[in-house]
Protein backbone atom coordinates (compact mmCIF):
# COMPACT_ATOMS: atom_id res chain seq x y z
CA UNK A 1 0.00 0.00 0.00
CA UNK A 2 2.78 2.39 0.41
CA UNK A 3 3.92 2.05 -3.00
CA UNK A 4 0.08 3.01 -4.13
CA UNK A 5 1.55 6.64 -6.01
CA UNK A 6 4.71 5.28 -7.37
CA UNK A 7 3.99 4.41 -11.41
CA UNK A 8 6.26 1.83 -11.53
CA UNK A 9 4.24 -0.68 -9.14
CA UNK A 10 1.09 0.33 -11.19
CA UNK A 11 1.34 -3.44 -13.10
CA UNK A 12 2.13 -5.32 -9.96
CA UNK A 13 -1.32 -3.71 -8.40
CA UNK A 14 -3.02 -4.80 -11.53
CA UNK A 15 -1.27 -8.25 -11.64
CA UNK A 16 -1.89 -9.05 -8.29
CA UNK A 17 -6.20 -7.61 -7.80
CA UNK A 18 -6.07 -10.22 -11.16
CA UNK A 19 -4.45 -13.54 -9.66
CA UNK A 20 -6.32 -13.31 -6.36
CA UNK A 21 -9.27 -15.49 -5.47
CA UNK A 22 -11.26 -12.51 -3.79
CA UNK A 23 -9.97 -9.04 -4.49
CA UNK A 24 -12.00 -7.64 -2.16
CA UNK A 25 -9.54 -7.33 0.88
CA UNK A 26 -6.93 -5.57 -1.32
CA UNK A 27 -9.33 -3.14 -2.93
CA UNK A 28 -10.41 -1.93 0.38
CA UNK A 29 -7.30 -1.50 1.72
CA UNK A 30 -6.19 0.52 -1.63
CA UNK A 31 -8.85 2.56 -0.98
CA UNK A 32 -8.20 3.58 2.43
CA UNK A 33 -4.29 4.33 1.48
CA UNK A 34 -5.97 6.62 -1.03
CA UNK A 35 -8.21 8.41 0.29
CA UNK A 36 -5.58 8.50 3.41
CA UNK A 37 -3.37 10.39 1.29
CA UNK A 38 -5.49 13.84 2.31
CA UNK A 39 -6.76 13.59 5.29
CA UNK A 40 -4.44 15.41 7.16
CA UNK A 41 -4.77 18.28 4.84
CA UNK A 42 -8.21 20.63 6.02
CA UNK A 43 -7.70 22.70 3.17
CA UNK A 44 -7.66 19.71 0.68
CA UNK A 45 -10.59 18.17 2.66
CA UNK A 46 -12.52 21.64 1.68
CA UNK A 47 -11.69 21.69 -1.26
CA UNK A 48 -13.06 17.48 -1.73
CA UNK A 49 -16.40 18.65 0.18
CA UNK A 50 -16.72 21.71 -2.47
CA UNK A 51 -16.39 18.92 -5.05
CA UNK A 52 -18.75 16.46 -3.63
CA UNK A 53 -21.20 19.78 -2.93
CA UNK A 54 -20.89 20.28 -7.01
CA UNK A 55 -21.78 16.69 -7.94
CA UNK A 56 -24.52 16.25 -6.00
CA UNK A 57 -26.63 18.96 -8.80
CA UNK A 58 -25.42 16.29 -11.27
CA UNK A 59 -26.42 12.48 -10.95
CA UNK A 60 -26.58 9.76 -11.87
CA UNK A 61 -22.68 9.49 -11.48
CA UNK A 62 -21.77 11.83 -9.03
CA UNK A 63 -18.07 10.26 -8.49
CA UNK A 64 -17.50 10.95 -12.22
CA UNK A 65 -18.52 14.57 -11.74
CA UNK A 66 -16.17 14.63 -8.45
CA UNK A 67 -13.15 13.81 -10.81
CA UNK A 68 -14.39 16.44 -13.18
CA UNK A 69 -13.61 19.15 -10.76
CA UNK A 70 -10.36 17.78 -9.53
CA UNK A 71 -8.87 17.62 -12.07
CA UNK A 72 -10.03 21.20 -13.77
CA UNK A 73 -8.90 22.55 -10.35
CA UNK A 74 -5.23 20.79 -11.23
CA UNK A 75 -5.05 22.15 -14.40
CA UNK A 76 -7.63 25.11 -14.71
CA UNK A 77 -8.65 26.98 -17.40
CA UNK A 78 -8.21 24.08 -19.97
CA UNK A 79 -10.47 23.60 -22.85
CA UNK A 80 -10.35 19.95 -23.14
CA UNK A 81 -12.35 19.05 -20.11
CA UNK A 82 -15.57 20.79 -22.06
CA UNK A 83 -15.99 17.61 -23.84
CA UNK A 84 -15.65 15.65 -20.40
CA UNK A 85 -18.52 18.23 -19.17
CA UNK A 86 -21.05 17.59 -21.93
CA UNK A 87 -20.54 14.18 -21.88
CA UNK A 88 -21.29 14.05 -17.79
CA UNK A 89 -23.76 16.95 -17.70
CA UNK A 90 -24.39 19.71 -19.82
CA UNK A 91 -24.99 21.83 -16.86
CA UNK A 92 -21.71 21.97 -15.80
CA UNK A 93 -20.21 22.83 -19.10
CA UNK A 94 -21.03 25.93 -17.95
CA UNK A 95 -18.81 26.53 -15.16
CA UNK A 96 -15.42 26.20 -17.38
CA UNK A 97 -16.90 29.15 -19.03
CA UNK A 98 -17.88 31.16 -16.00
CA UNK A 99 -14.29 30.20 -14.99
CA UNK A 100 -12.89 31.88 -18.47
CA UNK A 101 -14.93 34.87 -17.93
CA UNK A 102 -13.20 35.60 -14.35
CA UNK A 103 -10.01 34.94 -15.57
CA UNK A 104 -10.94 36.95 -18.83
CA UNK A 105 -12.08 39.70 -16.75
CA UNK A 106 -8.57 39.19 -14.15
CA UNK A 107 -5.96 38.83 -16.46
CA UNK A 108 -4.79 42.98 -16.62
CA UNK A 109 -7.00 44.99 -14.31
CA UNK A 110 -5.60 48.14 -15.99
CA UNK A 111 -8.20 49.53 -18.53
CA UNK A 112 -7.41 49.01 -22.06
CA UNK A 113 -9.95 48.50 -24.68
CA UNK A 114 -8.38 44.71 -25.85
CA UNK A 115 -9.64 43.65 -22.24
CA UNK A 116 -12.67 45.43 -22.05
CA UNK A 117 -13.48 44.02 -25.31
CA UNK A 118 -12.62 40.66 -24.40
CA UNK A 119 -14.74 41.08 -21.02
CA UNK A 120 -17.47 41.98 -22.45
CA UNK A 121 -17.31 39.16 -24.94
CA UNK A 122 -16.45 36.48 -22.96
CA UNK A 123 -19.80 37.92 -20.43
CA UNK A 124 -21.69 37.91 -23.55
CA UNK A 125 -20.61 33.88 -24.41
CA UNK A 126 -21.81 33.05 -20.84
CA UNK A 127 -25.18 34.79 -21.17
CA UNK A 128 -25.39 32.47 -24.27
CA UNK A 129 -24.92 29.32 -22.50
CA UNK A 130 -27.00 29.87 -18.79
CA UNK A 131 -29.87 27.83 -18.55
CA UNK A 132 -30.67 28.91 -14.98
CA UNK A 133 -33.06 32.01 -15.43
CA UNK A 134 -32.18 33.92 -11.76
CA UNK A 135 -28.80 33.36 -13.05
CA UNK A 136 -29.01 34.49 -16.53
CA UNK A 137 -30.88 37.85 -15.13
CA UNK A 138 -28.34 38.34 -12.86
CA UNK A 139 -25.50 38.38 -15.20
CA UNK A 140 -27.35 40.31 -17.65
CA UNK A 141 -27.84 42.76 -15.20
CA UNK A 142 -23.74 43.04 -14.31
CA UNK A 143 -23.55 43.39 -18.36
CA UNK A 144 -25.72 46.28 -18.22
CA UNK A 145 -23.53 48.15 -16.31
CA UNK A 146 -20.54 48.00 -18.77
CA UNK A 147 -20.19 51.52 -20.83
CA UNK A 148 -20.01 50.72 -24.02
CA UNK A 149 -16.39 50.63 -25.03
CA UNK A 150 -17.86 52.51 -28.66
CA UNK A 151 -18.69 55.71 -26.56
CA UNK A 152 -16.37 58.16 -24.92
CA UNK A 153 -13.15 56.49 -24.33
CA UNK A 154 -12.66 58.85 -21.35
CA UNK A 155 -15.80 57.93 -19.34
CA UNK A 156 -15.19 54.31 -19.86
CA UNK A 157 -11.53 54.82 -18.84
CA UNK A 158 -13.09 56.49 -15.60
CA UNK A 159 -15.54 53.31 -14.92
CA UNK A 160 -13.07 51.01 -15.20
CA UNK A 161 -10.55 52.67 -12.98
CA UNK A 162 -13.28 53.80 -10.39
CA UNK A 163 -16.12 50.84 -11.04
CA UNK A 164 -14.28 47.94 -12.00
CA UNK A 165 -12.99 46.56 -9.04
CA UNK A 166 -16.57 46.37 -7.28
CA UNK A 167 -18.57 45.03 -10.38
CA UNK A 168 -15.58 42.26 -10.45
CA UNK A 169 -16.35 41.47 -7.12
CA UNK A 170 -20.34 40.99 -7.83
CA UNK A 171 -19.50 38.89 -10.95
CA UNK A 172 -17.72 36.81 -8.35
CA UNK A 173 -20.35 36.65 -5.88
CA UNK A 174 -22.76 36.05 -8.38
CA UNK A 175 -21.14 33.20 -9.67
CA UNK A 176 -20.37 32.05 -6.08
CA UNK A 177 -24.29 32.22 -5.12
CA UNK A 178 -26.10 30.59 -8.08
CA UNK A 179 -22.95 27.68 -9.55
CA UNK A 180 -21.10 27.30 -6.04
CA UNK A 181 -18.19 28.10 -8.24
CA UNK A 182 -14.97 28.95 -5.85
CA UNK A 183 -12.08 30.82 -7.60
CA UNK A 184 -9.36 31.22 -4.66
CA UNK A 185 -8.36 27.59 -4.69
CA UNK A 186 -4.48 28.21 -4.30
CA UNK A 187 -2.77 25.15 -3.13
CA UNK A 188 1.08 25.20 -2.05
CA UNK A 189 3.39 22.76 -4.42
CA UNK A 190 3.31 20.28 -1.36
CA UNK A 191 -0.14 20.03 -1.44
CA UNK A 192 -0.51 20.17 -5.35
CA UNK A 193 2.00 17.42 -5.64
CA UNK A 194 -0.44 15.48 -2.86
CA UNK A 195 -3.34 16.18 -5.37
CA UNK A 196 -1.78 14.84 -8.00
CA UNK A 197 -0.64 11.89 -6.07
CA UNK A 198 -4.54 11.47 -4.50
CA UNK A 199 -5.86 11.64 -8.52
CA UNK A 200 -3.13 9.06 -9.79
CA UNK A 201 -4.02 7.01 -6.90
CA UNK A 202 -7.61 6.83 -7.71
CA UNK A 203 -6.91 6.55 -11.32
CA UNK A 204 -4.87 3.18 -10.33
CA UNK A 205 -8.36 2.16 -8.15
CA UNK A 206 -10.74 2.30 -10.43
CA UNK A 207 -8.22 0.63 -13.41
CA UNK A 208 -7.95 -2.05 -11.07
CA UNK A 209 -12.25 -2.06 -10.52
CA UNK A 210 -12.24 -2.45 -14.39
CA UNK A 211 -10.18 -5.30 -14.94
CA UNK A 212 -11.05 -8.74 -14.44
CA UNK A 213 -10.51 -8.91 -10.93
CA UNK A 214 -12.73 -10.88 -8.61
CA UNK A 215 -15.33 -7.87 -6.60
CA UNK A 216 -18.15 -9.06 -4.51
CA UNK A 217 -20.74 -6.35 -5.91
CA UNK A 218 -21.18 -5.03 -2.70
CA UNK A 219 -17.30 -3.95 -2.22
CA UNK A 220 -17.21 -2.68 -5.85
CA UNK A 221 -20.75 -0.57 -5.68
CA UNK A 222 -19.13 0.86 -1.93
CA UNK A 223 -16.34 1.83 -3.42
CA UNK A 224 -17.46 3.30 -6.71
CA UNK A 225 -20.16 5.50 -4.88
CA UNK A 226 -17.20 6.64 -2.50
CA UNK A 227 -14.38 7.79 -4.77
CA UNK A 228 -12.96 11.42 -4.27
CA UNK A 229 -15.65 11.74 -0.81
CA UNK A 230 -14.03 13.89 2.07
CA UNK A 231 -13.42 11.56 5.02
CA UNK A 232 -16.30 13.51 6.64
CA UNK A 233 -18.40 11.72 4.22
CA UNK A 234 -16.31 8.51 4.03
CA UNK A 235 -17.19 8.47 8.38
CA UNK A 236 -20.72 9.13 8.13
CA UNK A 237 -21.34 6.27 5.15
CA UNK A 238 -19.21 4.24 7.06
CA UNK A 239 -21.16 4.88 10.79
CA UNK A 240 -24.32 4.42 8.38
CA UNK A 241 -23.61 0.87 7.45
CA UNK A 242 -24.01 1.22 3.53
CA UNK A 243 -21.96 -1.05 2.33
CA UNK A 244 -24.85 -3.24 0.90
CA UNK A 245 -27.08 -1.99 3.79
CA UNK A 246 -24.89 -4.29 6.12
CA UNK A 247 -22.10 -2.76 8.38
CA UNK A 248 -18.01 -2.59 7.63
CA UNK A 249 -17.55 -4.77 10.83
CA UNK A 250 -19.73 -7.20 9.46
CA UNK A 251 -18.12 -7.22 5.85
CA UNK A 252 -15.13 -7.81 7.33
CA UNK A 253 -15.82 -10.99 9.82
CA UNK A 254 -17.83 -12.24 6.58
CA UNK A 255 -14.28 -11.88 4.21
CA UNK A 256 -12.85 -14.17 6.56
Amino acid sequence: MSHITEPRWREIFLLTVAMLRSADFLVQLMKQQVDALVTEDPYLQKFLTWASQKSLVAPPEPAAIRAFYIALARIPHLTQPFALACILDKGIFFDPALDKLVMECTIDCKYNFGNALVCDDALSNALGIVQDADLHQALQQLKDLLPDPKQSKKRFQTWWQKSFPAWMEQLKATIAKHRNIQHHWHFSPEQQQVLQQYYYANQLLIDCLNSNCQLTDVVRQEIEASLFLPIEELSQREWQGLWGGRGAEEIYFRMQ
